[in-house]
């Protein structure tokens, strides 16, 4: 009982630093978006004196002190980011914001490091089919990333933009096909399979089928995030689509719509919402309350645990 009062004070002591670097990654975030660099720079450095020091948070950091032109604290942070495990060597290597760094001594040491990170990370992976589902996922989202400057150009429903849609569904169909080929062969192949981008062309091209083929495969992407090899948002923007679709209520809180007489975003009706959040973290989501914030809408459920 004596130890009850110290282990209380640690664990608020922890949750207040947790809370100030988060207040800190978001304005030093705010503050890279703004371009105002150097801040940005000195206020990631302060963030990353807390505990929490993962490899994109060392990343951000090394690409607003390059920015800034703090050469020595972005290639020290670049590196940090190496040995906090971070291995996307294809976007290091192109990235605008490390143009700076690249002509300097240091740069193919780090970059060594990076590339023995990703040949870790892959050392398991199904290569043939980890390619063939990125290249899924290529087809999948590039004319969806055309979609808003096709309208600066197409006025909605007219045959430009119909001939777009088009375009799209009969990509899609193809995509469909072939992605059902392999989940019918191989299962929902997870992220130590196939790498996040392979897992992620699955969840992208179901959703994009029929709602019969979306609740076909659902319980399949359920296994998977449960044994942590695919992505909780995932399976809660599927099934809450599905639920949207039918008319039935959300599990997790993912659909945001827009009240038609205010023109206000509003979240979709939910189930049993003062759970919404034990659900969420089963999965590995954050709390609702933060989620929504993203449209500036309040939730005010007070939440509960079975």
């Amino acid at each position: 009982m004596k130890f009850f009062p110290l282990l209380l004070a640690t664990v608020i002591s922890g949750t207040i630093y947790a809370q100030q670097q988060n207040v800190l990654l978001s304005k030093a975030d705010s503050l890279l978006s703004m371009k105002k660099y150097g801040d940005a720079c000195k206020t990631y450095q302060q963030a990353l004196q807390h505990e929490k020091r993962d490899a994109d948070i060392y990343y951000n950091a090394a690409c607003a002190c390059s920015l800034g032109n703090d050469t020595t604290s972005a290639l020290s942070l670049l590196r940090e980011a190496a040995n906090a495990g971070y291995n996307n060597t294809k976007w290091m290597s192109k990235d605008s914001d490390l143009k700076g760094l690249r002509e300097t001594s240091q740069w193919n040491s780090i970059l060594e490091l990076v590339q023995a990170n990703l040949d870790e990370y892959e050392k398991n992976f199904d290569k043939p089919l980890k390619e063939k589902l990125e290249k899924i996922y290529v087809k999948d989202q590039t004319l969806r990333l055309l979609y808003n400057e096709a309208l600066e150009n197409f006025e909605r429903g007219s045959e430009e933009m119909d001939f777009f849609w088009e375009t799209i569904a009969k990509q899609d169909s193809i995509n469909e096909k072939e992605v059902i080929e392999i989940i019918e062969t191989r299962g929902w192949v997870g992220i130590s399979l196939v790498g996040k981008k392979g897992n992620t062309a699955l969840w992208l091209i179901i959703q994009h089928a029929p709602v019969e083929i979306e609740e076909k495969y659902l319980p399949l992407l359920r296994e998977s995030v449960l044994k942590g090899e695919s992505m909780g948002h995932h399976l809660a923007m599927l099934e809450d689509r599905i639920n949207m679709y039918k008319g039935l209520p959300q599990v997790y809180g993912s659909q945001i719509t827009t009240d038609t007489e205010t023109g206000k975003y509003v979240l979709y009706k939910l189930i049993d919402p003062e759970y919404v959040n034990q659900r969420r973290k089963e999965i590995g989501l954050g709390p609702i309350e933060e989620y929504v914030k993203e449209w500036n809408i309040e939730f005010n459920i007070e939440q509960k645990v079975k």
